[in-house]
């Protein structure tokens, strides 16, 4: 898992155990074999006892700009290509956020750079958000005729509040580490240069405290949710399946394809 050429490394730091999307020319967006080595790098760190702390991060001037729209644009074009995509790409991509979730290791995500759509969230299968000052933010569904499908927005629900998620994921407007630390998305905002020694210091920290209690505590906080998480995945998957037999995501995403606004029409 720490080859060059592999779609997600592992690589283990002291007591972190780090998964690190890699697709830097195309901005670590998600595709099903990439999604296939997340899986794989978690399954490297279930594995090892000396991890304490689990940290995703991207390759590159990303974090992960979300699902790879060529990849969803060719699906458009299949009689069977919502449910292909379901299951190759959305239910995997959920499993994953579900098994960083149902961790009994805390898990951190290093966003080292932008951060979009279904890499946003990637962020809320993690129990703390440590961002350097160059990361952006931006849950982009609302652009391209799409929705969260994965769980994302009951996550953002709970870390921000009903009132922020709703400008967040309406608006889709890019954000700041500062502007979603101050909202309670992001834990804390650190140079550009200084975001791997500070994960390292907390995986540090984690590493002195007792892995029963981090463990108890973790799934303590996740009982106190308001909504169920695989609730919300199943009903993502659904309202995905709503909008595919629309119009807008087929505009959406032909139009990100061509670099140009899109061009919806009315509700």
């Amino acid at each position: 898992m720490t080859d060059d050429d592999t779609l997600v490394r592992f690589t283990r730091r002291g007591a972190g155990g780090w998964i690190t999307l890699n697709r830097p020319d195309k901005r670590n967006a998600l595709t099903p074999a990439l999604i296939g080595d997340l899986h794989r790098a978690l399954d490297a760190c279930d594995s090892d006892p000396r991890v304490r702390a689990v940290v995703i991060t991207g390759a590159g001037d990303a974090f992960c700009a979300g699902a790879d729209l060529a990849h969803l644009r060719e699906r458009l074009d299949d009689p069977d290509g919502c449910e292909l995509f379901v299951e190759e790409l959305l239910r995997p991509l959920a499993s994953a956020l579900g098994r960083l979730r149902d961790s009994g290791r805390p898990t951190i995500a290093a966003v080292n750079g932008a951060c979009f759509a279904g890499g946003f969230e990637l962020l809320m299968g993690c129990d703390l958000v440590i961002a350097s000052e160059a990361a952006t933010f931006c849950d982009a569904h609302s652009r391209r005729g799409l929705a969260p499908a994965v769980g994302g927005e009951a996550g953002l629900v709970n870390a921000v509040g009903a009132t922020r998620a709703r400008r967040i994921l309406m608006l889709a407007e890019v954000l700041d580490a500062h502007q979603l630390a101050q909202a309670g998305l992001v834990s804390e905002v650190v140079p550009s240069d200084g975001l791997v020694e500070r994960v390292d210091e907390v995986t540090a920290v984690i590493a002195r405290r007792s892995p029963t209690s981090v463990s108890a505590v973790k799934f303590a906080v996740q009982r106190c949710e308001s909504r169920p998480w695989q609730q919300a995945v199943d009903e993502g998957i659904e309202e995905f399946r709503r909008l595919w037999k629309g119009s807008d995501m087929l505009e959406g995403i032909q139009a990100f394809l061509e670099r140009r606004a899109p061009r919806y029409g009315s509700a």
